[in-house]
């Protein structure tokens, strides 16, 4: 009966789902790949059948092999709404995949504004870093999400922290050649003159690319 709950969740057939859940399938089953029927629903952003399975008992913060849950999949994929209510269930907003990216680093990277502001306003950890020691900032940088970037930033996110390299949000940002994003960090305070493990500072890096625009920026603001 627990297969056929798995089956009837990937097809979205929410009529099956509430049947075989009266007849005693359990919402915490898991299929062959470790996923249960709420990260299966989150995942293909089915809300009506993450709120069935909320009701009916389903562990919200229920984990694949690979540490993903259907907060991580709803962030990631940009679901607006079901972030919302599996936070309103209490999901974990600081469970993090086995990379140690949080769901706040998945909306991040790929550029959902609302759902960051709704993880940040659940108390997400805006400086937590994954296992490169990234940080929520430094994927929107990598990116260019202007306007995401500014809502970090004015929500505390830190400037100065540091990858596993040595770079900051102002080094990947350069590195990436995101103009406006560069201007930016710079007008919010970031520290010009840092340097990676390298020694590459973010003017070295325009330079290297030939980015004469990026590097007339840097130098506007005190870099040598």
């Amino acid at each position: 009966m627990d297969n056929k709950l798995l089956l009837a969740t990937g097809e979205g057939d929410i009529d099956k789902v509430k049947q075989l859940l009266n007849k005693g399938a359990d919402p915490n089953a898991s299929d062959e790949y470790g996923y249960t029927p709420l990260i299966l629903a989150a995942s293909e952003g089915r809300i009506e059948l993450v709120r069935e399975l909320l009701g009916r008992g389903a562990d919200v913060n229920s984990q694949t092999p690979s540490r993903w849950t259907a907060l991580l999949w709803a962030a990631s994929m940009g679901h607006t709404e079901l972030v919302d209510l599996l936070l309103q269930n209490k999901a974990d907003t600081e469970a993090a995949d086995q990379y140690g990216a949080t769901p706040l680093m998945k909306a991040c990277r790929r550029g959902h504004i609302e759902i960051a502001r709704l993880l940040i306003k659940n108390n997400a950890k805006l400086n937590a870093v994954d296992d490169y020691g990234w940080t929520p900032l430094m994927r929107a940088s990598r990116r260019g999400y202007v306007e995401l970037a500014k809502e970090l930033i004015e929500h505390g996110a830190d400037l100065e922290a540091k990858d596993q390299y040595g770079a900051t949000a102002l080094i990947i940002a350069v590195s990436e050649s995101h103009l406006e994003l560069t201007r930016i960090l710079l007008e919010k305070g970031a520290s010009i003159n840092a340097a990676d493990r390298n020694g590459w500072t973010a003017h070295k890096w325009a330079m290297s690319m030939g980015n004469r625009q990026m590097a007339k920026l840097l130098e506007s603001h005190g870099a040598s």
